[in-house]
């Protein structure tokens, strides 16, 4: 079988990360929070892999001043929004680095949020399909000031990084059939 025309390719293609309104409008507890973020990003871990994010994890980003506290232990919706951008860029990026991303970024958390999703999703399909994303009209992103361009990059990185990791598990699994 080719790549192409593997499982990875199509999950891809659906792939779907949640846009801002489709995150719970409640204050969610730690567990909750984890959960929707282990549900979200499901399709990047490996059997390999640790757990996407941890309890500790957040405890040190609050720590860090890379989000804010939560209020009386209860995440809002905007806390569950920066933990998925931090969850997946961590793959490719420092802590130091997503951070400057989140803070220094000009939109509303909802609009950079939801434009995160959109060039992410984006990026994903480009890379598995092939395409040059240079070459493409559609691109979601068009005032290209240089927070965006951060924001592009990053989420080229990320599904450069996971293509690779999947064509390494595509290529495992061909080699486990053959024998």
């Amino acid at each position: 079988m080719d790549f192409k025309d593997s499982h990875y390719i199509k999950e891809i293609l659906e792939f779907h990360l949640p846009r801002f309104d489709e995150l719970p409008n409640i204050d969610l507890y730690m567990d909750q929070v984890l959960n929707i973020i282990e549900n979200s990003l499901i399709i990047f871990s490996s059997e390999n892999d640790e757990n996407i994010i941890t309890k500790s994890m957040i405890n040190n980003y609050v720590k860090q001043n890379v989000i804010e506290k939560p209020e009386k232990k209860r995440y809002k919706k905007f806390h569950v929004a920066y933990l998925i951008i931090i969850s997946t860029l961590k793959r490719v990026l420092s802590i130091s680095e997503i951070s400057k991303i989140i803070n220094n970024q000009d939109y509303e958390v909802e609009q950079f949020y939801n434009m995160f999703c959109s060039e992410l999703e984006y990026s994903l399909k480009n890379t598995f399909l092939g395409k040059n994303e240079d070459n493409q009209e559609e691109n979601k992103l068009i005032d290209e000031n240089i927070h965006n361009k951060i924001l592009i990059a990053s989420t080229r990185a990320f599904a450069n990084k996971v293509y690779v990791q999947k064509l390494i598990e595509f290529n495992e699994e061909e080699v486990k059939v053959i024998q």
